[in-house]
């Protein structure tokens, strides 16, 4: 079974992600990666399934705050604010390690920073504490780019981000979409997802490649156009 990307049109080319996979969208800043990434989710919660937004790169109030002129629903959507206040790789010991509990629904998300700490492992053993006790179908996690810069004592950020997809990969119940920036050296990571998708812009133009997929054996690419409701297919 796939579950639909919510790009209308596009599931007469591509169906969608295929149930408990681990997925990877990539593409330049500004392109529309959180946009496809909130459709997907979006798309998921209008059918009553459970859905989450793990927020690395923004804060949850910020993202909420970019979209709030688009025809959306974003109150299908559960939040996991998980920005740290210092997006850099510590030398010394941190004193301090927030733990990240609690899920909210977009619309009570607070319009405030909150001042918090965070490393990759606290993120995955948090997420792991809360994925056994609620099952969400869709996760997108934005972004892959954002999670390398969280504080990672001793352990490369490639062996950071490796080790976070495998715990995602045992997620049998959830379809995951993972977005990350076309900068990143994402090879390492290529082989392990199901699904592979770029999205690029020139312009107001958006073109949407599927670069490997279990349904498609081939490239191939869609024009995308942007609307109050989200990208559509031309």
């Amino acid at each position: 079974m796939s579950l639909n990307l919510g790009i209308k049109n596009l599931d007469n080319y591509f169906p969608g992600l295929r149930e408990g996979t681990v997925n990877l969208l990539y593409g330049p800043p500004g392109s529309g990666k959180t946009i496809i990434g909130l459709q997907f989710l979006i798309n998921g919660g209008n059918y009553n399934e459970e859905t989450l937004y793990i927020s690395l790169d923004q804060a949850a109030f910020e993202v909420k705050k970019d979209f709030e002129d688009m025809d959306w629903n974003l109150d299908v959507v559960n939040v996991i604010d998980a920005v740290p206040t210092s997006k850099k790789r510590e030398i010394a010991p941190y004193r301090e390690v927030t733990q990240i509990t609690e899920v909210l629904k977009m619309k009570d998300v607070s319009m405030k920073y909150q001042i918090k700490e965070i490393d990759v492992f606290n993120l995955r053993s948090t997420l792991k504490n809360i994925l056994s006790r609620r099952n969400f179908k869709r996760i997108v996690l934005d972004s892959l780019t954002s999670l390398k810069l969280f504080y990672t004592l001793g352990v490369e950020p490639e062996e950071a981000s490796i080790a976070f997809v495998d715990f995602l990969r045992i997620l049998e119940e959830s379809t995951v979409l993972i977005i990350a920036e076309d900068f990143d050296d994402l090879n390492f990571l290529m082989r392990m997802m199901d699904t592979i998708l770029k999205i690029e812009r020139e312009g107001n133009d958006f073109t949407l490649e599927i670069v490997k997929s279990s349904y498609i054996l081939k490239k191939t690419f869609h024009s995308l156009l942007l609307t109050k409701s989200g990208f559509m297919v031309e």
